[in-house]
């Protein structure tokens, strides 16, 4: 699913947000370097109710920072973000002891300094949904596709 705006409230131009379900293609590195190359990616996943809370930010075409837990970044520049982050609140003290804000709401708050988009309730209930599935293979024997949601109300969603 993606929202696109053209006269965004982010800064920078036209911008996407893509929301996915179960962390396959679109979370892919070639995926995202692809989509990265002329601009800016930033993503964030979590694992449900896990401590898990995946990073990544893609300067023209390049995996700049990537991190799990914020005291273990990596990638190319894994340092850049350290003072914005500490403005946000992360704990970046190596015992994890450090003041912190939660950490799903700081990766959050990070993702919007990046892009200068912020998720809110009313961006995701206004947008303009476009579905669409990325299959991880090629699907040259493919004649047609089947789209089936029910939402958390339970209206049903189906088209061939």
């Amino acid at each position: 699913m993606r929202r696109h705006c053209s006269s965004p409230p982010g800064t920078g131009g036209d911008w996407t947000l893509v929301l996915q379900f179960d962390g396959g293609v679109g979370m892919r590195p070639r995926f995202l370097e692809s989509v990265s190359a002329a601009g800016r990616a930033v993503t964030h996943s979590n694992n449900g109710g896990a401590p898990i809370d995946l990073f990544h930010w893609y300067e023209a075409g390049e995996l700049r920072t990537s991190f799990e837990w914020p005291i273990d970044k990596y990638c190319s520049t894994p340092d850049e973000l350290v003072p914005l982050m500490r403005e946000i609140g992360f704990d970046l003290t190596e015992d994890g002891t450090g003041p912190s804000a939660d950490t799903k709401a700081a990766v959050l708050a990070l993702a919007e300094r990046l892009t200068g988009v912020r998720l809110t309730e009313e961006l995701r209930k206004d947008a303009e949904y476009h579905l669409g599935h990325v299959p991880e293979e090629p699907a040259e024997g493919w004649t047609k596709f089947v789209i089936d949601i029910t939402d958390a109300h339970g209206e049903r969603f189906y088209k061939t």
